[in-house]
């Protein structure tokens, strides 16, 4: 991905609160240039459309998950920890950023675009590539129940996109880190395999 340049991350920062403030459908070329206070003209220089600029966003949260995945591969922990890195992390990163959580699971409003549509699934796939795995050596470990994978994995991203939903209709009105711990307890208890086995 190349640089971004200061005057994108502006116009990029203004898409945003767009988003936050108003939705994903008031998010034009015309309300973005009216919040930097320029020219759409000169929004035009930088991006080539409203799509690029989503692009770029999606783009953004791709390399940051991209450094993340890579971390917990890395790291010389149990099963069960990597999959806790990774929940608390997507929380922790929605939670700095919530319109990241807007536009990852909007994935519906992009059905008219194939390529942003794309990308989504692309980094969605990267997560469940990283959770499959790492739920299969937990249950070679003798640390994660013996379901089959697919379905731990949907109780995983399932409650984890339902407890973000949750935050994000309720106008942000809880702490996402603390629910999101006491989420993970509650998957770790269901997932883990009982002591004695």
């Amino acid at each position: 991905m190349k640089k971004i340049t200061a005057r994108q991350q502006e116009i990029i920062a203004a898409a945003l609160a767009i988003i936050t403030d108003q939705g994903l459908q008031a998010l034009t070329i015309e309300n973005i240039a009216a919040r930097v206070g320029f020219s759409g003209a000169a929004v035009y220089r930088h991006f080539r459309n409203k799509a690029q600029i989503l692009s770029t966003v999606i783009d953004l949260f791709a390399n940051s998950s991209a450094q993340l995945l890579a971390e917990i591969n890395a790291c010389d922990c149990e099963s069960l920890d990597k999959v806790q890195l990774f929940v608390l992390d997507r929380c922790r990163a929605f939670a700095g950023d919530p319109v990241l959580a807007t536009v990852m699971f909007a994935e519906n409003l992009f059905q008219n675009d194939p390529q942003l549509a794309a990308k989504i699934h692309q980094v969605l796939g990267s997560h469940r590539r990283l959770l499959l795995t790492t739920i299969r050596n937990g249950q070679r470990q003798k640390a994660i129940r013996n379901l089959p994978a697919e379905h731990l994995f949907i109780m995983i991203m399932g409650s984890l996109r339902l407890l973000v939903m949750q935050w994000r209709v309720s106008g942000y009105s809880f702490d996402l880190m603390r629910a999101g711990k006491k989420l993970w307890r509650s998957i770790e208890t269901l997932i883990s395999m009982p002591k004695g086995y």
